[in-house]
């Protein structure tokens, strides 16, 4: 599994800089978690849209999913349709992703397994101020899970256990406890309990040096800790082998 990094601020983009998205690649899969502003761009520079296999939507804030907006105008044009999977809440913001019908749309819940290839997917729901799921993908040989947008549950710790690589929102530098995200110090915590590998945060803020999520991380986790970069890639089984 390789993970490719389109976009990692919120709740809106720096200069230059592109909201959450993240392209998850494994054989002939290649699928994409959160589609938020400048994704879409971001994805072309690498692939065309008609090699997108499916995206995941952890949740349908429109620093996550503005984008799916406008992708739907190029796939109307190039006559394609995309599965999409995103959570059944709020209401007026699923109904919103109907329009042009280009979207093969189905809701998220614990109980739903995908497939794709030789890839198993499932999903928690964590705590956020949308309904938010995260997702853990597994080839057999290598977990990884991204955590969309949460502020500190048991579930997620729990839903961790035995994951290679986290891909974590860690929005706050200050140690402070919030009611929609987790701070660098509560991400490194449950990564710390729940045995996770290697940790990379994200959706910083952004007017924030992500190298300052970094130099604080580094302190705090017990093994290999990242930040995003767009642009950037990470080789998800090397990262395992941490």
């Amino acid at each position: 599994m390789k993970l490719m990094v389109l976009g990692n601020t919120g709740p809106y983009p720096g200069p230059g800089g592109a909201c959450s998205g993240y392209l998850l690649e494994s054989g002939d899969t290649r699928m994409v978690m959160d589609f938020g502003n400048g994704t879409l761009a971001n994805l072309q520079k690498h692939h065309s849209i008609d090699e997108i296999s499916l995206i995941i939507c952890s949740h349908l804030h429109a620093d996550h999913i503005s984008d799916l907006f406008v992708l739907r105008y190029a796939l109307e044009q190039k006559k394609l349709m995309i599965p999409l999977f995103v959570p059944s809440e709020p209401p007026l913001e699923l109904a919103s992703l109907y329009y042009k019908n280009v979207y093969t749309i189905k809701t998220l819940s614990e109980e739903l397994v995908l497939k794709p290839d030789h890839l198993t997917i499932t999903f928690k729901k964590l705590k956020h101020s949308f309904l938010d799921y995260a997702i853990k993908i597994t080839d057999g040989e290598t977990t990884f899970l991204y955590t969309g947008d949460t502020c500190y549950t048991p579930a997620l710790g729990e839903f961790a256990k035995g994951v290679d690589v986290m891909l974590c929102d860690g929005a706050f530098l200050e140690d402070v406890v919030s009611d929609k995200h987790l701070s660098v110090k509560e991400a490194c915590e449950i990564a710390n309990e729940a045995g996770v590998k290697t940790l990379i945060l994200t959706h910083f803020a952004p007017f924030e040096d992500p190298q300052a999520y970094l130099s604080k991380g580094e302190k705090l986790f017990k093994g290999a800790l990242y930040v995003t970069e767009i642009g950037k890639s990470f080789d998800i089984k090397a990262l395992s082998k941490n």
